[in-house]
Order: structure tokens, then C-alpha cells, then sequence
């Protein structure tokens, strides 16, 4: 679904004055929305990128037969590693989460299948860790340490079995046979690629590495430029072996990916892997900004690969990542689940928690969903969060709370820069800057967050009534909250949350794009 990157007059005033969707836009529970488009008006079988909308960094596929999955960075939110399933790249489900715990910040994944057994490989707060299934949709192993420090782990083997792991700065170490420990402390094995001197980027930043074997060649794909800082800073590049060791020739098509202007549609695109399709055909999974929406994160682009008679591979000519893109093979778009949010008794995983994660904290029952306080302030609370998938969009949801709790709607980047409302029958609670303190015990409340500018709704007491809105009269100019501005690499999410003491309720809950 499109939406206007301008709020058009008639469309601002009809949610101003309280509308719904019904009247004029398509009202959804969220898990229905589409992360991607991938067919034309003409019919013609193009998508366009992102394939998955919103702050999804550091995501690679593998195919597994004729299924694809794909995790990602999940940083400080739990479920963490969540693990999405597709049919065709381009159409992507969140099928489940590798980690069902709060261990800390995991970053940049490498999802990989060695003899029949699948492993991901991930750092966590700095130190990197395995987990391993027979099924890449788990059950998953609890985390083993590696005992090794770095980021960006990466398996590879060679055709007789020999099995090791790579890492940002070019290292790289010998893997055990079962591939749940090192044989020896990592060896650099690779140098940077020459960066341009007079390209604008943010750091030199060898990372990402990606391994694949292929026609008697080790490829390595990498990143180089930083992954935030101007738009021009991050890099997909390659570089090939015959030997697993090196050394390594980089590509002439390097870089493989890269922003050139500020102007384009996509910044910082980096983090690229290879994955083959079922028919034959070649395809790179990558993340990327995108211009003048930086605040919803890294989201995940793909780009056709052909492969060169001398063996080298690059994105098909004539192929941007702002445009429509052909691919052979989609899958016929589902039917969107309208669903009440909190229906069933599961959790969606896209639903993650901020530093922490307890089964026992919410219920859900009838479509709502009860969460129970935790922390004495926002700034100490956990919220309930999920990666918005438009730079223009409204959320909605009735909240009450029990005597002793506090709870809201909110726009959360990270526990010391939040924005949004909050419902208290506690008259003495306390202010907190670009949040405004409602009084009562029920509400509706909504958010509008149009090119990056918030504005606040309300209605005191039940929300089933006609009750007229009640705009605050303070928007927030929110483009700042994002990695250039604040860093942490987070993205800025519509967030429920409940603190103090007793429970909040949340029924109704709404997204819908501008």
C-alpha cells in the first residue's frame, strides 16, 4: 500500500477531527499490513524495495529447498533474533524467535545450514555466541559462548569439512568440527578495500563479512564506510580466493552497492549476502536509510546479481533500488489478517520488549491485552514495542489502567528519549519532557506521525464513546531521534507501556499509513 509523503489538507483535518481509516485510508491491526509491493498496476510481476519495512539492520537469507528465511539484528529487544520466512524473497512473514530470553544487545546474525544442522552465529553485548537447531525454525540450542570478542561472526567450510569463522576487521579463526568452538585466537586475513579519497564516509570499518563457495572460489563479502554518517558511507564490496585463507583479490566491480548522492532515494546501503534462487537466479539481501525517514531504521532492500564471464558478480544493469524491480518468481500476495491485534494466546514476536522479557508480565484475552507494571517510571519501565513501516502513520489504542498504574502510548527510541501520552488517577506523578500526563483511568489515545512531525489525541474516559478529541497543543519535530543524531543504532517505534503498580489494559489497537 502507498502512502502520500505530504499530509494533504482534507486528510489531516479528517484525522484531527477523530476519523477513522474507514472513511478514507485502510485501517489495520498491523500484522496485516504488506511489507512489500510486488506487482505493478500493469500486472506485470516487479516489486519494489524495502522488502521489509522498518528497522530490520543486518538481516541475510539462506534458502533451505524452495523456502528462504532471514534473521536479523534485534539489538536490546526481546524475543530476540527473530527468524522471518518467505517463498519468494520479496514477500516475508515473521514466522518466529531463535531467542526467547533477554541476554543483552545482539547485533548482525549469520544464519547458516552445515550438514543438515542450521547455526547462527551472533554477537551479544561484544562477545560472540552460537545457537543450532535441525529446523531453522527451531527449537533453538541455548546460547554457547565462543569465547571470542568482535561482531559480525560469519561460518564458512570448505568442501572437505573444514570449518571457520570470519569477523569484522578482517579476521578470521578455525572452527572446531562441530562448529561450538574455536580451535585458536582469530588472524587477520584480509585487508581493506582502497577507499576513494575524496568519498564522503564515515569510518573505514571493514565489516560484515559474508562467505560463499562457489565455481572453485571463496567469495567474501563485505562492508566498508560506516554503517550511518553521511549518505554516501556504507559499501557492499567483494573479494575472491581459492583458498578459504586468502589471499584475496577484490572485485573491479567494487563497490557492488553504494549511495553516490545524498539526492538518492537510499542512504548508507550496506551489509550485503548472496542468496540463489530456486530457478538459477542470483539475489542480494542488504539494509539502507532511507532519505528523509532515517528515525525508522535500516530496512531490508534486495537487488538482482548476475555473474560475469570471468567469474565476478554485480547488481543487474539497468536496476535501481528505488525502482520497480523484475523477478521471475512472486508469490501471490496473501490475504491480509484482520485480526484484532491481541487476538489468540500467543504474542506476535514482532512485539518485543525493551531490555527484558517476561512471559508473565501481559495476557492477552478477547483481543485485549493486560500488562503488568514494571519499573516506577518511564524512563525505567520496559516497554512494549513494534519497528513502525511508514515514514507517515497513525496509531491508536484504549487504555485503562488499575489504581497505582501508569500507562501509554509512546514513541520510543530508547529509555532517555521517548515522546507521547501518559494515563495516571495519580495526581502527583511526575512530569517527563515532550510526554503529556493525562488524568483518568481510561483513555483512547493516538498518535500522528507525519515526515517526522508528532502530534498528540485523546479522549478521557470510554473509548466507545463519541467523545470529542482533544488535540494537544505541542507537536514534536521527531526527525532527530535516529542514529546521526542520538546514536545506538535504534530506530524510533510506537511503544505501549505500564509502570508502578497493578496493570494497564490495551484493546482497539490501530496502525494505519499516511
Amino acid at each position: 500500500m502507498g502512502f502520500m509523503s505530504r499530509y494533504s489538507p482534507s486528510r489531516r483535518e479528517f484525522v484531527r477531527l477523530g476519523g477513522s481509516a474507514a472513511a478514507g485510508g485502510v485501517l489495520s491491526t498491523w500484522s496485516g499490513m504488506p511489507l512489500a509491493s510486488s506487482l505493478a498496476s500493469d500486472g506485470a510481476k516487479t516489486y519494489v524495495n524495502p522488502v521489509i519495512a522498518g528497522d530490520h539492520p543486518d538481516a541475510g537469507a539462506i534458502r533451505v529447498g524452495n523456502d528462504y528465511y532471514l534473521v536479523h539484528t534485534t539489538d536490546h529487544y526481546s524475543p530476540g533474533l527473530l527468524i522471518w520466512h518467505s517463498r519468494d524473497l520479496v514477500h516475508w512473514t515473521a514466522a518466529g524467535a531463535a531467542l526467547n530470553a533477554y541476554y543483552g544487545a545482539v547485533w548482525a546474525p549469520f544464519l547458516c545450514e552445515y550438514k543438515g544442522l542450521f547455526y547462527i552465529y551472533y554477537p551479544c553485548d561484544g562477545k560472540i555466541f552460537v545457537i543450532h537447531a535441525t529446523h531453522p525454525l527451531g527449537p533453538w540450542s541455548k546460547p554457547i559462548s565462543l569465547g571470542l570478542g568482535g561482531i559480525d561472526p560469519t561460518h564458512g567450510a570448505t568442501p572437505e569439512g573444514r570449518r571457520v569463522l570470519y569477523l569484522a576487521g578482517g579476521e578470521m579463526a578455525d572452527l572446531a568440527d562441530d562448529g561450538l568452538s574455536v580451535k585458536e585466537p582469530p588472524r587477520k586475513v584480509l585487508t581493506p578495500w582502497t577507499i576513494p579519497d575524496n568519498w564522503q564516509v564515515e569510518c573505514e570499518c571493514l565489516e560484515a563479512p559474508k562467505l560463499l563457495f562457489h565455481n572453485g572460489y571463496y567469495y567474501l563479502t563485505v562492508a566498508e564506510g560506516g554503517t550511518s554518517g553521511p549518505a554516501t558511507s556504507h559499501m557492499v564490496l567483494s573479494a575472491r580466493s581459492r583458498n578459504i585463507d586468502g589471499p584475496w583479490d577484490w572485485s573491479p566491480h567494487n563497490p557492488i552497492i553504494h549511495t553516490r548522492s545524498r539526492a538518492e532515494k537510499w542512504w548508507s546501503q550496506g551489509h550485503g549476502r548472496l542468496v540463489d534462487d530456486a530457478d538459477g537466479s542470483w539475489w542480494m539481501t542488504f539494509h539502507s536509510y532511507q532519505n528523509g525517514a532515517q528515525n525508522l531504521g535500516r530496512q531490508v532492500l534486495l537487488l538482482p546479481i548476475v555473474w560475469t564471464e570471468d567469474g565476478w558478480y554485480k547488481v543487474r544493469d539497468g536496476v535501481s533500488a528505488a525502482g520497480q524491480i523484475y523477478k521471475a518468481h512472486l508469490e501471490p500476495e496473501s490475504l491480509r489478517d484482520t485480526a484484532p491485534a491481541f487476538a489468540g494466546t500467543n504474542l506476535d514476536p514482532q512485539w518485543q520488549f525493551w531490555k527484558g522479557y517476561d512471559l508473565n508480565r501481559f495476557h492477552l484475552s478477547d483481543g485485549s491485552l493486560t500488562l503488568a507494571a514494571y519499573g516506577d517510571s518511564i524512563q525505567t519501565t520496559s516497554p512494549l514495542t513494534r519497528a513502525a513501516m511508514h515514514p507517515s502513520y497513525v496509531v491508536e489504542v484504549d487504555v485503562e489502567v488499575t489504581q497505582g498504574c501508569e500507562a501509554g502510548l509512546i514513541l520510543f527510541y530508547d529509555s532517555n528519549h521517548i515522546c507521547g501520552l501518559r494515563l495516571t488517577s495519580d495526581p502527583n506523578a511526575n512530569s517527563y519532557s515532550k510526554t503529556f500526563l493525562l488524568s483518568g483511568r481510561r483513555a483512547t489515545v493516538r498518535i500522528v506521525n507525519i515526515d517526522q512531525v508528532a502530534d498528540f489525541y485523546y479522549r478521557i474516559g470510554d473509548g466507545t464513546t463519541s467523545g470529542k478529541w482533544t488535540h494537544v497543543r505541542e507537536s514534536i519535530d521527531v526527525a532527530s531521534y535516529q542514529q546521526n543524531a542520538i546514536g545506538g543504532f535504534l530506530d524510533l517505534r510506537p511503544a505501549l507501556y505500564a509502570c508502578g503498580s497493578g496493570s494497564a489494559t490495551f484493546t482497539n489497537w490501530k496502525y494505519w499509513p499516511e
